[in-house]
């Protein structure tokens, strides 16, 4: 380790002031080669753009959605020595050779050092959510054969769509994991690769009901409960009434689950809550099962948490790719690697908010992600301009002023429909993808 400390040392001491040296600020080195190594992607030999550059060039590409390749090159000072700035072929291939599994391995190696480390409350069981997610991708041949799109009742969607289900921490936003997919990819088979958490509670929605993915997921390790909503029809009987619109269930499991996994049980127990919500009637179904240690209220009340995942993911696609709806990339290994690096990006802006918070003494979720998320990238974005070393000073001046970036408490009594408005139709008529017709 001390020989790759004394390389690691050796070459970012011939790097120009404000490049990799400012960014190993945010990020440790030692982590980007590991990520390198462990999939065979590190640089032989020195190029115009190696493989550590290129993996910050992804992310870059995150931070500065509104920039072309190369200007991103230039604005994290990527070059080698001092060197001119590559052509941008010489950035596209260094991302071909890159590939996607080391920003997928780094990710993880963030992930477990900053989300899954550091709970928000250290005395309580952390509170996840897990939920799918879909991004669109340039309209390339290549892009469609692999990554696939769906049909709606007006002929085929206009876009190759990629599927990623993600876990987040409800108290920070962090994300703690993620998978990604083709289309045709189920949330649920992507969910089962999911690395859950000790001492935790994971939000699910309805789609996730599945007796196999549940008693996985609860069985995967030390207290890792759930709670979903519960459809009215479910099959079940009654095992013992835990209390007022409270009880304790049997469910069948299916014939088809148990062809699949024949080791599953013919029947499970679950807990069955009913409760009044804004006048409606709302059932929920969790693993929590002691009625002392788990209030049935207090279980409705808390799965209004599974909402700030959906909050995560505005983040992601409204303020961090700036409302673009369409990735960059065009060949389907370079799309994988681009969401990998905006999801990195997005775990790197909230391990900041997260010490920002700190400062400030509030919740994560008070940092406003719009306006902190500027701040960031305006430091890295004029940090070259200045002398050597003054990104950990930028960076400590927002750490001073995280007051002016907490937003106000919530307010409890806001109502939020899911409804939207229909679009004027246009008078040209839509275009047709003719790609995906034939």
């Amino acid at each position: 380790m001390s020989l790759l400390q004394d390389a690691l040392n050796e070459t970012l001491a011939s790097l120009p002031a404000g490049g990799m040296a400012e960014l190993a600020t945010l990020i440790d080195p030692a982590w980007i080669e590991q990520a390198l190594s462990a999939t065979g992607k590190a640089s032989i030999r020195r190029r115009k753009l190696p493989a550590d550059h290129a993996v910050w060039l992804v992310i870059g590409l995150a931070l500065f959605r509104h920039m072309p390749l190369w200007q991103v090159v230039q604005e994290m000072a990527l070059t080698l020595d001092g060197q001119d700035l590559p052509a941008p072929s010489s950035s596209v291939q260094a991302r071909q050779r890159l590939g996607a599994e080391p920003l997928a391995h780094l990710f993880g190696l963030l992930t477990d050092a900053w989300g899954r480390a550091h709970p928000v409350h250290q005395e309580s069981l952390r509170v996840l959510a897990v939920d799918g997610v879909v991004w669109s991708a340039p309209d390339s041949q290549d892009n469609r054969q692999a990554l696939g799109s769906g049909l709606t009742q007006y002929g085929p969607q206009p876009w190759p769509m990629v599927r990623g289900v993600c876990l987040l921490d409800t108290d920070s936003h962090e994300l703690l994991d993620a998978k990604l997919g083709d289309y045709h990819c189920g949330e649920l088979t992507l969910a089962a690769d999911l690395r859950g958490l000790d001492h935790s509670i994971t939000l699910f929605d309805r789609a996730y009901f599945s007796a196999a993915f549940l008693m996985d997921w609860q069985h995967a390790g030390t207290q890792r409960h759930w709670l979903m909503r519960a459809k009215d029809n479910r099959r079940h009987e009654v095992v013992e009434t835990l209390g007022e619109g409270d009880w304790l269930i049997n469910m069948p499991v299916s014939q088809r689950a148990r062809q699949l996994r024949p080791e599953l049980p013919s029947h499970w127990k679950a807990r069955l809550i009913q409760t009044d919500v804004g006048g409606k009637t709302r059932r929920f179904i969790t693993s929590m099962l002691d009625p002392k240690r788990f209030a049935a209220s207090e279980l409705a009340q808390l799965y209004r948490q599974r909402w700030e995942i959906e909050l995560g993911f505005r983040e992601i696609k409204q303020s961090l790719q700036q409302g673009q709806g369409v990735l960059r990339s065009k060949q389907p290994e370079l799309v994988m690697q681009e969401i990998w690096g905006v999801l990195i990006a997005h775990t790197l802006l909230r391990r900041w908010m997260r010490l920002m918070a700190q400062h400030a003494g509030v919740e994560p979720t008070r940092i406003s992600f719009h306006t902190a998320q500027h701040a960031i990238v305006g430091a890295l974005n004029t940090v070259h301009l200045t002398r050597a070393g003054t990104l950990p000073q930028h960076l400590q001046r927002l750490l001073e002023q995280a007051r002016y970036f907490v937003l106000p408490p919530r307010r409890t009594d806001r109502s939020f429909p899911r409804e939207v408005k229909r679009s004027a139709r246009g008078k040209y008529p839509s275009k047709k993808c003719q790609s995906a017709l034939n």
